[in-house]
């Protein structure tokens, strides 16, 4: 019988790193088989680099990743606040790459995210308030 090891990991463990660092600590523990499980989501610019970054290491060895997520609708006032904040972000961003200073850190937003290998990870059935996985070992 195989096992599927899965890893629950606070979202203070990746909010403490990097955008870069965040996205080689998932992609590392993924592609030893392991499961990721964190109550945040990444920001969407931050899931599509985690993805051209899988892209560049598919192998034989590593088919790739599934993600899976659920955020917590925001309304009004702190729909418009997160809105303001990833601008602010982009800018400090672009700034530091202009100025060659790292960029700052960017928070998870509040959620559950399930990355996993999609050797393991077989389907996905995604509702509005949750999402079922499949696994297959």
């Amino acid at each position: 019988m195989r096992k599927i090891k899965f890893d629950f990991v606070s979202s203070t463990v990746l909010d403490d790193k990097p955008k870069d660092k965040r996205i080689s600590f998932i992609l590392n523990k993924v592609k030893d088989g392991t499961i990721l499980v964190t109550d945040g989501v990444l920001k969407p610019n931050e899931e599509m680099d985690l993805i051209k970054e899988t892209m560049r290491r598919v192998d034989s060895g590593f088919p790739g990743i599934e993600v899976a997520s659920l955020k917590k609708e925001t309304k009004g006032l702190l729909s418009m606040v997160e809105k303001i904040s990833d601008q602010s972000e982009r800018i400090q961003n672009l700034m530091a790459g202009l100025t060659g200073k790292a960029a700052e850190k960017s928070a998870l937003r509040t959620g559950i995210t399930i990355i996993g290998p999609a050797k393991f990870i077989k389907k996905v059935k995604k509702n509005p308030d949750s999402f079922s996985v499949l696994t297959e070992v």
